[in-house]
């Protein structure tokens, strides 16, 4: 992840990997049926439904930080450029890289049986982050801020990084979730 990208650049790519995530959902994942989707490669990892329920408590959770920092933005400044905050840098390296785990916090751990209505929710959801990212192009990026625990703070920038990379690190977790499902039951 480069440390500074022009605005234009850090929307392009924002709105490229949420269109792919979306293609994903509809090609891929909504294709399966109940039985796979709700497969578990054993009692302590997700099922494919239960990526996207935390995908969708994950979004659920930063909304009203969103619509917060949306209703008194920071103006566009001099630099027109996304820049990481020092918390959001720091928590993005750990929490987006695959060599790390960290436990679940408890309002956004998934249902324990997800539904398929999961997918349905996580369309309209990502349709309401395009929406957000369309309301932030007046918004300094590098310089709104938005409290997301008790004495941290990530920019506005920050957390539209976090929640697209975030569903990035989950859809990978499915299509694992799908792959070992798929050499554990060939004939399928």
């Amino acid at each position: 992840m480069a440390k500074v990208l022009s605005r234009d650049d850090f929307y392009a790519d924002l709105r490229a990997r949420i269109a792919e995530h979306a293609g994903q959902v509809t090609t891929v994942f909504a294709e399966l049926d109940d039985a796979r989707l709700a497969w578990r490669p054993n009692p302590r990892e997700w099922s494919i439904l239960h990526c996207f329920d935390h995908l969708n408590l994950t979004f659920d959770y930063y909304r009203p930080k969103l619509v917060n920092a949306l209703a008194r933005p920071v103006p566009v400044g001099g630099r027109d450029v996304y820049q990481a905050s020092g918390w959001g840098g720091f928590y993005m390296f750990f929490s987006l890289n695959p060599r790390f785990s960290f436990p679940t916090a408890a309002q956004i751990t998934p249902d324990p049986t997800p539904e398929r209505s999961a997918f349905v929710a996580y369309l309209a959801r990502q349709e309401e982050l395009l929406r957000f990212l369309a309301d932030a192009r007046r918004a300094d990026l590098s310089q709104t801020p938005i409290p997301v625990e008790k004495g941290i703070r990530f920019n506005l920038g920050d957390v539209f990084r976090f929640l697209v990379y975030h569903d990035e690190v989950h859809f990978m977790q499915a299509r694992r979730v799908l792959a070992v499902q798929s050499a554990a039951s060939p004939a399928r």
